[in-house]
C-alpha cells in the first residue's frame, strides 16, 4: 500500500484589513497613554501648589501662636516703647507688614518689601526651610508684589496670597489669616 502525501500550501501572514485594524488599535491605546501622562504632570504640579499653599499656611498659624502673648519693643530707636503683643496687636502687625519695624535699626522699615503680601512673607520667614523662603521670594519678585509663586505654580499658572486677617466674627471669634491658591 501506498500512503500518499498531499502537499497542502497554506499562505501564512496578515490580510490587510487585519493589519490595519492592529495598528488603528494600538494608535488609539497610545494616544490614551499619552494623554494620560500629559495629564500626570499637570496634576503633580497641582499638588505641589497644594502642598506649597499648607507649609504657607501652617508657617502663619505657627507664626501667630508664637506672637500672641507677652510684650515687643517693635522700634529699636525707641527702646522705653513697650506693646503687649494682644491678638489686635498680631493682626494689624501682619496686615501691615510693610510698615512695621524689623530688626535693622537703620532701616526700620525699609527693608520689608512695599507689596504688603511679601512683607507677609518676611514675616514668618523664620517658620519656612531658607531654600523654600528664598524659592518663593526668587520666583515671586517679577511679579505683582501681592502675589506669592512658585516655579511649578508658573507652569501652572497659579499664584498663592496671602490674604489679609480679617477681624473675627460674631460666629467665629477665633480666626487665622488665610492661604489662598488662585486659579
Amino acid at each position: 500500500m501506498k500512503v500518499s502525501k498531499k502537499n497542502t500550501i497554506r499562505e501564512v501572514g496578515f490580510s490587510l484589513v487585519e493589519m490595519l485594524l492592529v495598528l488603528g488599535i494600538i494608535s488609539i491605546m497610545a494616544a490614551i497613554v499619552i494623554n494620560s501622562f500629559s495629564n500626570a504632570s499637570q496634576d503633580s504640579r497641582n499638588v505641589v501648589a497644594r502642598q506649597q499653599q499648607a507649609t504657607l499656611q501652617s508657617a502663619i498659624n505657627n507664626w501667630v501662636a508664637g506672637q500672641i502673648g507677652g510684650y515687643e519693643r517693635p522700634d529699636p530707636n525707641n527702646p522705653n516703647l513697650v506693646i503687649e503683643r494682644t491678638v489686635s496687636y498680631v493682626r494689624n502687625k501682619y496686615n501691615y507688614a510693610v510698615n512695621y519695624w524689623t530688626d535693622v535699626p537703620g532701616m526700620p522699615r525699609n527693608s520689608r518689601n512695599v507689596g504688603g503680601v511679601q512683607g507677609r512673607l518676611d514675616l514668618i520667614s523664620d517658620y519656612l526651610d531658607e531654600d523654600t523662603y528664598e524659592h518663593f521670594m526668587h520666583s515671586s519678585s517679577q511679579f505683582a508684589a501681592n502675589k506669592i509663586l512658585s516655579g511649578a505654580m508658573q507652569k501652572t499658572g497659579q499664584y498663592l496670597i496671602l490674604s489679609p486677617w480679617e477681624n473675627p466674627d460674631p460666629n467665629n471669634k477665633y480666626t487665622y489669616p488665610k492661604v489662598e491658591l488662585f486659579p
